[in-house]
């Protein structure tokens, strides 16, 4: 079967749940709907896909949403659908292509272009190696490395090209912001209280936040995505279960329940939002383009790897902020990330610098936003390479 141009196949094995599909998902729809590319996506684990993925059916055949055609990553690897590769590969996060799959890339006439694509960091040593090229050793196809980042020199961040339009439109409507929220059991905007989200592991000093946002000296709602730490969260509230509507109110805290929610339905929930906690990868990414302020809760990673990517992203965040600000946001990441707990004081001492840190995180963006989208860089890139194999 000839496959309509260009054309990419993009590999994803789903490592914690949602993080490795949440990006290549998003990645995949860019492609295909922005970019006018031919995307198959092959995916192991459909039921953390189907948590993203609404639409999605678990019955394991191939379906088309979104003008992408998902296919399921089973082992050993079928090749009933695979009848030939793709004019690109994308191999992400180290995920190990299967052999017959490699074979097929061998077979073309043409080699396809083969991308790894690695996991996002602002460490300045990933300008140095983004785009390097390697041999496989068996076949000799040639392999790139392909760093997402935050600067010129790297492959840029995923942002559909309707994005920032939607996003503005969302928050400057109080209206639209009611009637998502109806739509998904939250509260109706206040002016008089903060609302916050909250998105990370279950390693965060999750009590300690609610008993500082309990006595804080502004009113707070938190908005809890079902299973998000879902056992440190029930055991501070004293309930057994928690369902999409429930709120729980202790002091100057109102912890609201939400429904997991699909990536578009996400998006929203970081706009109407003051404030987001976000862990990972993708939250992270979709929370800068909010444009509100976050703290970031990294994956953490043997031998303490993830500190120093810590560090170079705040560094990164922070560079807009003055002296005192930035102190106070690499505090509470240092809190919320390595201590275990939060100390006395410190989300009210937090609390104060919210204004500039939010001014700080939508010029971000907007510099952001200047740069190629990680789609772009990586056809621009995909496309130099197609050309240079036809001379």
């Amino acid at each position: 079967m000839k496959l309509p141009s260009p054309s990419l196949d993009l590999f994803c094995r789903v490592v914690d749940n949602l993080g490795d599909i949440g990006v290549c998902w998003r990645l995949a729809r860019h492609l295909a709907n922005d970019c006018g590319v031919f995307v198959r996506l092959w995916v192991d684990d459909w039921v953390s896909f189907s948590r993203l993925e609404p639409r999605l059916t678990l019955d394991g055949g191939p379906q088309t949403i979104d003008k992408v055609l998902v296919h399921q990553w089973r082992d050993p690897f079928e090749t009933g659908f695979y009848e030939g590769a793709a004019d690109i590969v994308v191999e992400a996060f180290a995920c190990n292509l299967p052999r017959n799959v490699i074979a097929k890339m061998v077979a073309r006439s043409t080699p396809p272009v083969w991308i790894d694509l690695e996991y996002l960091s602002a460490e300045n040593w990933v300008e140095d190696c983004h785009a390097l090229p390697s041999i496989h050793p068996e076949t000799g196809l040639q392999k790139t490395l392909f760093f997402p980042g935050f600067t010129k020199k790297t492959g840029g961040l995923i942002r559909e090209y309707s994005l920032i339009e939607a996003r503005n439109t969302f928050q400057s409507s109080k209206n639209e912001q009611n009637i998502w929220r109806k739509r998904v059991k939250l509260p109706e905007c206040d002016e008089n209280i903060l609302d916050m989200s909250l998105f990370c592991y279950k390693t965060a000093p999750i009590s300690s936040l609610f008993d500082q946002l309990s006595g804080s000296t502004r009113p707070v709602r938190l908005f809890v995505p079902e299973g998000v730490a879902s056992e440190a969260v029930l055991a501070w509230c004293g309930r057994a279960a928690l369902s999409a509507g429930d709120s729980v109110s202790k002091g100057s805290l109102i912890l609201c329940a939400v429904p997991f929610l699909s990536q578009t339905d996400y998006d929203r929930l970081l706009w109407t939002c003051q404030l987001n906690f976000v862990r990972g990868e993708d939250s992270l990414v979709r929370a800068i383009w909010a444009g509100r302020p976050l703290i970031w809760n990294i994956y953490r990673q043997e031998e303490g790897s993830h500190i120093p990517k810590l560090a170079a992203f705040l560094s990164k965040y922070s560079q807009n902020l003055g002296p005192e600000e930035r102190e106070r946001l690499a505090d509470f990441h240092t809190m919320w990330n390595e201590e275990g707990q939060l100390r006395n004081g410190s989300w009210d001492r937090f609390l104060g610098h919210l204004p500039a840190l939010e001014k700080t995180t939508r010029l971000w963006a907007d510099d952001l936003g200047k740069y190629p989208t990680l789609a772009e860089a990586l056809l621009a890139f995909c496309s130099e390479k197609m050309n240079a194999k036809k001379l």
